[in-house]
């Protein structure tokens, strides 16, 4: 679930919630435009919430509510939606909240449908909105990279974080690893895989929000080779007589979704993405 769809459900559980008379009648309009961040500080073990807001605080005001109180029924009308594992309410009214296994996984999917463009265009939306393209930004994958491309030595963390994951890749698959509709995804739940997962959702919005500040941006990429780099489940069996499980191929996935958001942002950036290095 991207930071987008986020917004969507609480528009709606809010409207649904004016509708029981749990919110004012103005809350049907839906909360002001806001920010839907990651964890400054995710935890290490337990309940990882993947995402905080503070749409109550700053939505409270408005209603004459109190953004604890705004924020209790937010939660548990998300609470109650499929897509939500858990909501927790800081006293100050702020948000944390986790997805659901499935619903977090789906992002492989989004960046395997938008493959040539995920992060890579300015004001990008997920793949039931549609797309629009920015011809600056657009580039021929079947050309070898021209020599034009910045040589930008704090993207090259980044740089061997891309080379690395198509290492892991090629090894997976003279392994006999392959990507199937039938592997579990839901069962990427290591913390690392997860708080991965929520950064390649992350990623299209963050480059956004920085546009026009390079140094940003270049975070923006490196934290996310960071985080790749920090993942080290295995995506191949451990030996030769351990057996090709499902979530073999699911960490395989993640492994190519994240490929290919460090390749759209290396692109962005003006720098290459090789695959050895």
């Amino acid at each position: 679930m991207t930071p987008a769809a986020l917004r969507r459900l609480l528009e709606q559980v809010a409207a649904s919630a004016a509708r029981v008379g749990e919110l004012p009648d103005e809350a049907e309009a839906g909360p002001p435009a806001g920010p839907i961040f990651r964890p400054v500080d995710p935890r290490s073990a337990g309940v990882v919430a993947d995402w905080v807001t503070p749409v109550a605080q700053r939505w409270a005001p408005q209603l004459d509510l109190e953004p604890a109180a705004l924020g209790r029924v937010l939660a548990q009308r998300l609470a109650d939606h499929a897509s939500i594992s858990a909501v927790e309410v800081a006293p100050s009214g702020l948000l944390s909240i986790t997805l659901a296994d499935p619903e977090r996984v789906a992002i492989i999917d989004e960046v395997t449908e938008q493959e040539a463009t995920y992060g890579l265009l300015r004001g990008q939306r997920s793949s039931d909105e549609g797309l629009e393209a920015d011809p600056a930004l657009e580039t021929d994958r079947s050309t070898v990279v021209p020599a034009w491309l910045r040589d930008d030595p704090a993207l090259r963390p980044a740089q061997l974080a891309h080379a690395r994951l198509h290492r892991l890749m090629r090894t997976a698959r003279a392994a006999g690893v392959q990507i199937r509709p039938t592997d579990r995804r839901e069962e990427l739940g290591h913390v690392a895989e997860r708080l991965l997962l929520v950064a390649l959702a992350d990623f299209p919005q963050r480059m956004d929000t920085h546009e026009g500040d390079r140094p940003q941006q270049v975070r923006a990429v490196t934290d996310l080779a960071a985080l790749a780099d920090g993942w080290t489940q295995p995506i191949r069996p451990r030996t030769v007589e351990e057996r090709i499980r499902g979530i073999h191929g699911a960490r395989l996935a993640l492994a190519a979704a994240a490929a290919v958001v460090l390749r759209n942002g290396l692109t962005r950036l003006g720098a290459a993405a090789p695959e050895r290095m």
